[in-house]
Order: structure tokens, then C-alpha cells, then sequence
């Protein structure tokens, strides 16, 4: 693959940059097996102009503050000569790119990720006695290695703060492929505004940020729609139940408070419950605009 190779002036310059391609963060959507996005979100990312976010956590945050450190130990260890790669590289024609973590020499990438114990105990695999990172951090590796011309890979893991994991991967021409007709597949859907459809369960966020706003005063009559009408009384029949549950979960809760008093936590056989105080103050934010969604049913009589 012929790409080129751009260092970003900043911040800013390198999320422009993004925007012009599928990147290793993006793909693996396109494949389904993203836990971060989903194709119908990528897809109106790269069409509308769309940014639902990723939400920053202390995990995340702290994975980022720790990269410097992890890949300086690793390369101690290992003996090599690692750098910081600032290189932003990308395919103008199948318009595919990626950022990168550190590079090996001039050969190799070193991909860092710190990992909680719980998680990699779930979702790090072994397959005929090797390690599997999950699969979307494997298809993000193939992806850089395919932008970036290298010819190895590691995949740098940090677990539980104290134990290293090194997992080595090689070009995969059969990803390779895979990968460019999924990216020819996706641009032809731009151009022929083709979406795909939504994950209900995973996309509410997506299609609440396309339809933010509703032009003041305009009435859709749907009487006629049975497909609106069904998902209706879906809703009211699942809303009814919702507050019933809701209210019994209060209940239980008042009972549980009671039976605590003023103990700050309750230990029981396979159980625990924090009661602890959580300060009051004041909050200010300023929130962004967003639909309304207040349903009313008329009593059947």
C-alpha cells in the first residue's frame, strides 16, 4: 500500500486529518465487533459530520498518562530503540489512515494498552496457546500494519499494573483484503447515501444526535401508520412495567436503608451495599440542546 505520511501541527489539525478516512479506531465497527461504535454511527460520522464522543474515564485517562512509562519499560527490557511516532499516515485512494503509539526502529510499531485485570481475564483469549488480544485491538494492529508498510507488530499490554504481556503479529494479507473491500464498500455508500441500518440497542445516542432539532409547529398524522402504532403500545405496555419495577425498587431500597440505619455498609453472604454520604453542592453546566420525548396514551374506555 502506497501511503503517505503527515506529521499533524496540533490537535486540531490531526482530528481534520481523521476525518478524510477510515482509521484503526474505526474499522473494526464495520466488521461489528467494535464495543466503542458501530458502523451507523461511523458511517453518519464520516457522512453528516457527526460526533456523538467517546466519554473519557479514569481507565482511559490514566491509560494515556501511563503510555510514556509503559513503553519506556518495554523497551528496557527488550533492548529497542522506541520512539514516539507523531506520524499520521493514510491511503489518499482507498482513503484509509491511522495514528500510531510508538515505533520500533524503522521496522516495527508498539501498540500500548493498560489493561484491568477483571477485563483481561474476560476478554483476552487464548487460541491454540497463544494469546489473543480482543478482536477489535487485533484488527486495529493489522490496520496500522497494513497503512504503515511495517513488518511487525507488538501488542504492548500492561495487566493489573504489574504484569507485561507482549504479543507479536506480522502482516495478514487475508485482513489486508478484507479490510480495503470493507473500506470501498463503506465510501460507496457515502457516495450513494446508502445507510446502514441502526443498532437500536447501541445507537440511541447516534439518532438522537441527528435528530436534534424539529422544525416549531409541524404535525406528522400517523393514524394510518400500523408500524407506529404497534411500536406504541409497545412502549406504553414496557413503560407501565418500567414504573411498577421502579416503584419496587424503591420500596426494597427504603427497607434495606431502614434495616442499615446509619451503618455505612452492609456485608452480606454474596453481597455488599455502600451507603456511604455523597455530598450535596451546587451544579452549573451548560447542556446542549436535545428532543423532548414525553409520550401521553388517552384511557381506553
Amino acid at each position: 500500500m502506497k501511503s503517505i505520511s503527515i506529521i499533524p501541527k496540533d490537535e486540531a489539525h490531526w482530528l481534520e486529518l481523521r476525518k478524510q478516512d477510515l482509521t484503526s479506531t474505526e474499522i473494526s465497527a464495520l466488521f461489528g465487533i467494535s464495543p466503542y461504535s458501530t458502523e451507523f454511527e461511523v458511517w453518519h460520522r464520516h457522512k453528516d459530520g457527526l460526533s456523538v464522543g467517546f466519554e473519557a474515564n479514569e481507565r482511559s485517562t490514566w491509560g494515556l498518562r501511563l503510555q510514556d512509562s509503559i513503553a519506556k519499560g518495554i523497551a528496557e527490557d527488550e533492548k529497542w530503540k522506541v520512539r514516539r511516532m507523531p506520524e499520521y499516515m493514510r491511503d489518499e485512494k482507498l482513503r484509509v489512515g491511522s495514528s500510531f503509539d510508538f515505533a520500533i526502529e524503522e521496522k516495527g510499531l508498539l501498540e500500548i494498552k493498560n489493561v484491568d485485570a477483571l477485563v483481561f481475564k474476560d476478554g483476552w483469549l487464548v487460541e491454540d496457546g497463544e494469546l489473543e488480544a480482543p478482536p477489535h485491538i487485533e484488527m486495529q494492529l493489522q490496520h496500522q500494519l497494513m497503512v504503515s508498510d511495517r513488518s511487525f507488530a507488538y501488542i504492548g499490554a500492561l495487566i493489573g499494573g504489574n504484569t507485561i504481556k507482549l504479543l507479536k503479529r506480522e502482516p495478514d494479507d487475508k485482513v489486508f483484503k478484507a479490510i480495503q473491500k470493507k473500506a470501498e464498500q463503506f465510501w460507496n455508500t457515502i457516495a450513494d447515501g446508502k445507510a446502514p441500518d441502526p443498532d437500536f440497542s447501541r445507537d440511541i445516542d447516534t439518532i438522537k444526535a441527528l435528530y436534534s432539532q424539529a422544525k416549531e409547529g409541524t404535525v406528522l398524522d400517523v393514524r394510518n401508520d400500523r408500524e407506529i402504532t404497534s411500536l406504541m403500545h409497545e412502549y406504553q405496555a414496557l413503560n407501565a412495567n418500567k414504573k411498577v419495577i421502579e416503584t419496587s425498587l424503591e420500596e426494597i431500597k427504603g427497607q434495606l436503608i431502614l434495616k442499615a440505619g446509619d451503618a455505612e455498609k452492609l456485608i452480606g453472604e454474596n453481597f455488599s451495599i455502600s451507603m456511604g454520604v455523597v455530598k450535596g453542592g451546587h451544579v452549573e453546566y451548560d447542556r446542549k440542546d436535545y428532543r423532548a420525548f414525553k409520550p401521553f396514551f388517552k384511557k381506553v374506555k
